[in-house]
Parts: structure tokens; C-alpha cells; sequence
């Protein structure tokens, strides 16, 4: 019974990370800089309740039970169930995304033309998260201009001038984390719909092996496939792009909250708010 209920325990918990808001990427109260952080609030509502992420925690559930069997008989033992699950789990989330669309349907041209229309829906997708993330940037790096002069000028006290920066750091932490689990979820979904090409592609020549299409046909049909490998591939390399473009921005406002610190009236440094410089670049989908 108990390993059961353990077993179960990890299915939910690996469950527990799909989404945004309410898992990686903590909810923070904006005092000071709400409409720098809203772009990053609305994805993140709005991504927790969409139909790709539901399908995408259906594959998971699969993936963990499957994975627990397997884990469970190869080692006898709970933690090989736990472990089987957690591994399973996320294996069955990153083909829920293309499977749960594509594997009812029976004609290969309608199969194609539904997964054209699943990378249209990733590229569109991945261009709102990549708009929203630069606005974000683009306020925050306006903010700590602002925050300069009002220290310049001596306008603000020690104690907002600290509250301020702080909101500002933790709304750029929050932004690397919701960036480098979008860079994530984008690769596994092109990474899915790489591996559903190589399978139509492996059972056109099966086809042609056993007769069942003409040789031209099959032809034909690689052709199509040829096409959805390039776009797919186009995607992947904007996606790279887009990425070392966001990871710059975001490396030059860490640079700039860094160096800002508060001065009393006499000038003397008082205040500073520690900020670990990181590199985005490391959150790159590799070449």
C-alpha cells in the first residue's frame, strides 16, 4: 500500500512542474513595477490552463505509469518504481505534445497537413513568449534608468531605493527562469515532431518493401516529409537565434542592476543590492 501511495505521490509531483505560475516560475507582488511584469504574468496564466500543456500532462501520466512498471520489475524494489516513474513521466510529457493530435489520424496527407499546422502553432507560440519576454526586459532596463537619476537627483530614500531593486532583480530572475524552461519545452516539441517524421518515414519504406504503395508514391510522400524536416529545422534555427538575441538583452540589464547602488546626500555609497551576473546563453537549444 505504501508504495503505492509513494509511487503515485511522484507521478503528481513530476505533474506538479507542467505549468508556469504555479510551479517554476514563482508569482512575485509588483509594487512598484506591475506593467514590467505582466507580459511574463499573462503567459504564465494563460500557458497553465492551455490545451497543449493538459495533453502534454496526459502523455506524462502514461509516461509514469509505464515508466513505474518498468522501473518496479527491472529492480523489484520502491525506488525503482519512483525512479521508472519520474523518468517515465517526463519522457510521456515531451510526446505528449504532437502524439495526442496526430496518432488518430489514419491518412499519412492529413497527418502531414495537421502536423504543418502543430509547428505553426510552436512557431507562434515560441514568437509571443520571445515579444513578451523583450518587453519585459525593455521596461526593467527603462526602470533602472529611472532609479539612476532618482538616486543622481537624491529623490528617493534608502529604503525604496532597496525595495525597488529588489523587485527588479526578483522580476529578472523570474524572466531567466521562464525563459530557460520555454527554451526547454520548445526543443522537446521540435524534438517530438523530428522523431514523428522519422517514423512516417521509416513506415513509407516499409510500405514500398511490402507493395503496398508504388514506388512513385512513395517518392511522393518523402518529398512531403522532405519539406516538414526543413521548416522544422528553419524553426530550431530561430529558435537558437531568437534566444542568443534575448540572452544579450537580458545579460546587459543584469550587467546594469549590477552596477547601480544607492549614495547618501555626502555621497557615500550605503546600499547595494547583490546581483549574481548570469549568462543566458546557457539556456541555448544546442546546434
Amino acid at each position: 500500500m505504501k508504495k503505492n501511495i509513494l509511487l503515485w505521490l511522484s507521478v503528481c509531483t513530476v505533474l506538479g512542474t507542467v505549468g508556469c505560475s504555479t510551479s517554476k516560475v514563482p508569482q512575485i507582488e509588483a509594487k512598484y513595477y506591475p506593467e514590467c511584469y505582466d507580459p511574463i504574468a499573462k503567459l504564465c496564466k494563460d500557458e497553465d490552463n492551455s490545451d497543449e500543456i493538459k495533453s502534454a500532462a496526459v502523455g506524462g501520466v502514461i509516461g509514469a505509469i509505464g515508466g513505474a512498471l518498468i522501473g518496479g520489475l527491472a529492480s523489484k524494489d520502491k525506488k525503482g518504481a519512483l525512479i521508472g516513474a519520474a523518468v517515465g513521466a517526463v519522457a510521456g510529457a515531451a510526446t505528449g505534445f504532437f502524439k495526442a493530435r496526430l496518432d488518430k489520424i489514419n491518412d499519412r496527407d492529413q497527418r502531414l497537413a495537421e502536423y504543418q499546422k502543430i509547428l505553426g502553432d510552436v512557431s507562434s507560440q515560441w514568437d509571443l513568449r520571445k515579444s513578451s519576454v523583450e518587453v519585459a526586459l525593455d521596461c526593467y532596463d527603462k526602470q533602472i534608468t529611472v532609479l539612476e537619476n532618482l538616486v543622481r537627483d537624491k529623490k528617493i530614500s534608502e529604503k525604496e531605493f532597496l525595495e525597488r531593486m529588489n523587485e527588479i532583480k526578483q522580476g529578472l530572475d523570474n524572466i531567466k527562469t521562464y525563459w530557460a524552461d520555454a527554451t526547454t519545452n520548445v526543443n522537446a516539441d521540435l524534438a517530438d515532431g523530428e522523431k514523428f517524421l522519422e517514423e512516417e518515414e521509416r513506415r513509407i519504406a516499409e510500405e514500398e518493401k511490402a507493395k503496398q504503395i508504388k514506388a512513385q508514391e512513395a517518392k511522393k510522400q518523402r518529398e512531403k516529409l522532405r519539406k516538414q524536416k526543413l521548416a522544422s529545422q528553419n524553426q530550431k534555427k530561430k529558435v537558437q537565434q531568437d534566444n542568443e538575441k534575448v540572452s544579450a538583452k537580458a545579460n546587459e540589464v543584469y550587467a546594469l542592476i549590477k552596477k547601480l547602488e544607492y549614495k547618501d546626500k555626502e555621497g557615500t555609497k550605503s546600499a547595494k543590492v547583490d546581483v549574481v551576473l548570469d549568462n543566458y546563453s546557457l539556456y541555448a537549444i544546442t546546434k
